[in-house]
């Protein structure tokens, strides 16, 4: 395995995981099927929001 693959793979799995938090976070406060709805038609503000929710809730790359 080389060097970094096990933290360079636990990245990508929290970042799976938070983005999966952030979809079901927004479904609950909006409707279902928010979070993808604003993906598709406004990529930038979902880009956005996400960040916003990952600072919020103190995730670090």
């Amino acid at each position: 395995m080389p060097p970094g693959f096990i933290a360079g793979w636990f990245i990508s799995l929290k970042i799976n995981i938070m983005t999966a938090l952030f979809i079901e976070f927004t479904n609950q406060i909006f409707w279902e099927g928010y979070a993808e709805q604003l993906a598709e038609n406004d990529p930038k503000r979902y880009t956005l929001e996400l960040n916003d929710f990952l600072n919020t809730y103190n995730y670090h790359e």
